[in-house]
């Protein structure tokens, strides 16, 4: 559920800026829509750069998440966290 609520909320942007720029025709609100989609994960990269301390707890709260979906079985959902934690804490400089 919380990865469901994750991708809503990184597609809401685009799909809300997409709306309001549909009458500029519809081309050009499906790129602009898309960029801002896109746009988002080097944003949030470049955040944690700028602020490692940010990308230390990212990574810390990564890691819990982790751990709690390999207590509970779900594999797939912990490799994906663990995979995150090791982004941020790439980002915030401790893989190095």
């Amino acid at each position: 559920m919380l990865l469901f609520l994750l991708a809503i909320a990184a597609l809401a942007p685009g799909a809300c800026t997409a709306w309001l720029l549909r009458r500029h025709g519809w081309p050009l609100a499906i790129l602009a829509g898309a960029g801002v989609t896109l746009s988002l994960p080097l944003l949030l990269a470049g955040g944690l750069v700028m602020f490692p301390g940010l990308g230390v707890l990212a990574g810390t709260a990564a890691c819990l998440a982790a751990l709690s979906a390999y207590d509970d079985g779900r594999v797939w959902a912990a490799t994906t966290w663990a995979g995150l934690a090791a982004a941020a804490f790439g980002c915030a400089g401790w893989l190095r």
